[in-house]
């Protein structure tokens, strides 16, 4: 009986921290969503009036980067503590992936519109794949050390979704981790040395 009792109280607490991360992330996606849907309403705008504000495009395109990123964590911690893997994760995964990609095509835009000098990574992995575990790891390293000139969007190549693979075909990304940096492939794990070593040659 005592046994049955902390099985169930066991249960719930489970339950209810599932629900806060749940909510967490929740907050976090409608925050993201609101702030890009902004950032694209106020490009329309300057695009109407053929005014080109670069400055205020990038400070903008910085600021969702950085809610991105804890944004990933806020999944990540969801993903990795929750007892339960429901359709309530997949759906929010999903979600998350599409606004990376969203965010993806914005920064690849500005770079183009704008000669903006930030590097941008597209970060192919596997969830249950070690090597992109490692990958990960790596890139949040050169990520803290980038001072805000290095974007970084996460995939999981596998996750069932067309835009994903879009993008999968578009690459041609058959292995995990690949990560393509500022265009160039690099298929399997790449320590930090030759990540950098591909970002001094865009710097040169």
């Amino acid at each position: 009986m005592i046994t049955l009792v902390i099985f169930s109280a066991g249960l719930l607490l489970g339950l209810y921290l599932d629900n806060i991360r749940s909510n967490e992330v929740y907050d976090e996606l409608r925050n993201y969503e609101l702030n890009t849907e902004s950032y694209l309403v106020e490009q329309a705008f300057w695009d109407a009036f053929d005014i080109n504000d670069c400055s205020m495009a990038e400070k903008r395109l910085n600021s969702i980067s950085t809610e991105m990123v804890e944004l990933g964590y806020y999944l990540n911690s969801y993903e990795t503590k929750s007892i339960f893997k429901d359709k309530e994760f997949e759906y929010l995964a999903q979600r998350y992936f599409l606004l990376e990609i969203k965010g993806y095509i914005l920064i690849t835009e500005l770079k183009e519109e704008c000669n903006l000098q930030n590097d941008v990574i597209l970060y192919f992995y596997n969830p249950d794949d070690s090597s992109s575990e490692l990958q990960g790891y790596v890139l949040d390293n050169l990520v803290k050390q980038s001072n805000g000139t290095l974007d970084v969007f996460s995939i999981n190549k596998d996750f069932d979704d067309p835009a994903i693979k879009s993008l999968v075909i578009y690459y041609n990304v058959t292995t995990s981790p690949t990560l393509i940096i500022n265009g160039k492939i690099k298929e399997g794990y790449t320590n930090y040395p030759g990540i950098q070593e591909i970002l001094d040659e865009n710097s040169s």
